[in-house]
């Protein structure tokens, strides 16, 4: 007897890619849970074939360390968040390397000529992903001398195959004059000048200070200004007031939403996660706060004070990665459960940024120039 269509299961009369083709459009936390679905489903998700097309969570972090008893002097190094160390060795030429970035699966890094370091230095921006290795050197550039370029990695592998890197383009006073933005679909750079009301200062601590690539915009954080905003065409510029300013002030985005995380004005011992709710009016909501005595329990105050949010969980916005103490030891902290995890020691040699990666595995960056 033909089986009662009330009681048929729907997905049984999908395909494997059109079941792969539907997955690869929800949020990675629904993938997840389809695991448990069946052991069919689960071994549909965890076949490497589909890797390339399935959504995937962050994995851990790269970070460099800085000694003068090797050669060369920077490394770079991965950590995943278990702890666990993957070695890392990087897909291009060059000993004298700086990582900027990471967005999506690539990595952003300035890469210099071989030889001493001299005034109006040239160098290359170079754009790599790991996972696959795959890797592209953008047009020449020149560092000028006292000139700090702050630059971006722009990349949603959902809406393009193609990046963009910003650089923000300073005057003597350190003021943002206007960006330059990279296409990798065009393989060329665009000024533009800035559009934004008042005089921009990026914020003090600029280059280890994470930017958001959210839906087509980059966001930056500034000195006083909060968060400024401009597209990849330089068409574009708003800038976003912050619930508060100060020097521990820093953004990232969850589910899709940008967040702020801040220490309270009026209270250096609390820290604070708000959700930007309404691009349109600028509204943002407080989720979660947490006084930092009760992650460091120590009496002495500079303890408490002596920690860097790195960055927030792109999947849940109440679990916090951060960096603390004198071994610089990478934390996080589910703020829902009040736990505090220990991930590894990053060591004294650590430097500046510790990036979150989330793996890519499609091949975005083959058909780059």
């Amino acid at each position: 007897m033909e089986e009662a269509p009330a009681t048929r299961n729907p997905a049984a009369i999908l395909t494997d890619d059109l079941l792969i083709e539907i997955l690869r459009r929800l949020p990675i936390r629904s993938v997840c849970r389809f695991k448990c679905v069946s052991r069919s489903w689960r071994k549909l998700i965890s076949d490497p074939a589909h890797r390339k097309k399935l959504p995937q969570t962050l994995t851990g972090f790269y970070y460099a360390s800085v000694s003068g008893e090797r050669f060369p002097k920077w490394a770079y190094h991965f950590t995943d968040v278990t702890g666990k160390d993957v070695p890392f060795i990087l897909p291009f030429p060059s000993a004298d390397v700086r990582l900027l970035d990471s967005c999506n699966g690539l990595l952003l890094f300035r890469c210099f000529q071989p030889g001493p370091r001299k005034v109006d230095a040239p160098f290359h921006y170079v754009v790599c992903n790991p996972a696959t290795p795959k890797w592209v050197m953008l047009p020449g550039r020149t560092l000028a001398s006292g000139d700090a370029k702050t630059a971006r990695l722009g990349f949603d592998p959902a809406v393009s195959s193609h990046f963009h890197v910003v650089e923000y383009v300073l005057d003597e006073g350190d003021s943002v004059t206007g960006v330059q933005i990279y296409s990798s679909k065009t393989a060329s750079w665009n000024f533009k000048e800035s559009e934004w009301d008042d005089d921009v200062c990026l914020h003090i601590f600029s280059h280890s200070v994470r930017s958001v690539f959210l839906n087509g915009f980059m966001h930056m954080m500034t000195l006083c200004h909060g968060i400024v905003v401009v597209d990849m065409e330089g068409t574009a510029w708003r800038t976003i007031p912050v619930p508060s300013v100060g020097p521990f002030g820093c953004i990232d985005q969850a589910q899709g939403r940008l967040c702020f995380l801040n220490v309270h004005d009026a209270d250096a011992f609390k820290l604070s996660i708000w959700i930007l709710e309404d691009h349109g009016t600028n509204e943002w909501t407080l989720k979660h706060s947490v006084r930092t005595p009760l992650l460091f329990p120590q009496k002495n105050p500079r303890f408490v004070l002596g920690y860097k949010v790195i960055t927030v969980h792109p999947e849940c916005n109440n679990l916090i990665y951060f960096v603390y103490g004198r071994d610089d030891t990478l934390m996080a902290y589910e703020m829902d459960r009040k736990e505090i995890h220990v991930i590894r020691n990053l060591g004294h040699d650590y430097w500046e940024p510790c990036l979150p990666y989330v793996p890519l595995f499609s091949e975005a960056l083959a058909d780059e120039p």
